[in-house]
């Protein structure tokens, strides 16, 4: 398979991760389906899949990305510098996101979140590129996780018992509580905290992994089925671990990293095999998703915060309810309309995505 197709299924995987959170996301009302809600503390859903998927994402473009910017002549020093420019500059969108778009009224401005984790993920997977010790990465990721499960399960609040892994109770929300103060998603807890960012780090590098391997060999069906097994490995492993380390979006439990990111693995693997030879008209759409992930999240994201702000009769958050009623309402359950109007607002993303690819292409 080429190094273009590779990246096509890439494209794709990250396409439908993209389509995928904004189904979560942005549902027509509360009453939803459980498995397209997260977890309230510990178990898993389908939602909790969503940003996982992104880091492994995240992890396996850096690879790829760093054998082409090779191939063009480019230093180390060059491709460290471009890696921490661009994670620096998402780091300082993603706070004036928050600072902006996703800020409650009155509140302070949360200092970390989706767009900073990924930002923070990408320049330590960066960092393990210049490393270049490509053997270190596995063992490293699986150095992080058992560190991680040894903090939470031997550590706790002041006065709460060791290993408490309830809200006020973990380690790792303290710690957030003590450095951050107000500066979180909620007062007790906030499920993109410091300490956190270490397992989410080891979701990367299970990406970065995957992706040398992409590098080195070629994707033939025999290497992306070795991929998905590798994968569904993980996420039994992870499943067994779960059992005395719970799943936990929240904390970002290291039980939770393998069986999360070795789901990703087995999807990628997935639609390595099934679109590596596809048509371009065929993914066309999730491939224009794929590639402008960023701006499909935030403008999503404001477009329904938006819609839910409008009124509509005089009441507060009227115009979403109003749409969702004139479309779905009078023919679907309540569950069926959130679910219908999230979909159509993934078909309208999508939509956008494709339609503004083609603007850039005539422009170019």
């Amino acid at each position: 398979m080429t190094d273009t197709r590779r990246l096509r299924a890439l494209d794709v995987f990250r396409g439908l991760t993209v389509a995928l959170m904004i189904l979560v996301n942005c549902p027509g009302g509360t009453d939803v389906y459980a498995l397209l809600d997260h977890a309230a503390w510990n178990g898993l859903t389908v939602a909790d899949l969503v940003f996982p998927a992104f880091l492994v994402i995240v992890g396996v473009s850096a690879a790829l990305a760093q054998a082409a910017r090779r191939a063009r002549g480019q230093t180390p020093a060059q491709i460290e510098r471009h890696a921490a420019a661009r994670a620096l500059g998402l780091f300082a969108f993603g706070l004036l996101v928050n600072a902006f778009i996703f800020r409650e009224p009155g509140g302070g401005i949360r200092w970390l979140g989706v767009l900073q984790r990924i930002a923070l993920c990408s320049l330590g997977v960066s960092a393990f590129l210049v490393l270049d010790r490509p053997a270190v990465e596995a063992p490293s990721a699986a150095l992080i996780l058992a560190l991680y499960w040894l903090m939470l399960t031997r550590l706790s609040a002041p006065g709460r018992p060791a290993g408490d892994l309830s809200p006020e109770g973990n380690f790792a929300s303290w710690l957030d509580r003590t450095l951050m103060g107000g500066h979180m998603m909620t007062p007790v807890q906030d499920p993109e905290g410091l300490l956190s960012t270490l397992p989410a780090l080891a979701t990367s590098l299970l990406g970065l992994v995957a992706g040398r391997r992409l590098v080195r060999v070629r994707a033939e069906p025999r290497h992306a089925a070795a991929l998905g097994a590798a994968g569904l490995a993980l996420a039994a492993a992870g499943w067994a671990w779960s059992w005395s380390f719970p799943f936990n979006k929240h904390l970002w439990t290291s039980s939770y990293v393998l069986t999360a990111g070795g789901l990703a693995l087995a999807v990628l693997a997935a639609c390595l095999l099934a679109f590596g030879e596809t048509p371009p008209r065929a993914t066309g759409a999730l491939e224009s998703l794929g590639r402008h992930a960023l701006a499909a999240y935030v403008l999503a994201g404001f477009v329904y915060d938006l819609l839910g702000f409008l009124p509509a009769g005089g009441a507060h958050g009227g115009l979403r309810r109003r749409l969702v009623a004139l479309a779905f309402g009078s023919w679907l359950s309540p569950k069926n309309a959130a679910l219908a109007f999230a979909a159509a607002f993934v078909l309208l993303s999508a939509a956008a995505a494709v339609a503004a690819e083609r603007r850039l292409g005539r422009k170019s």
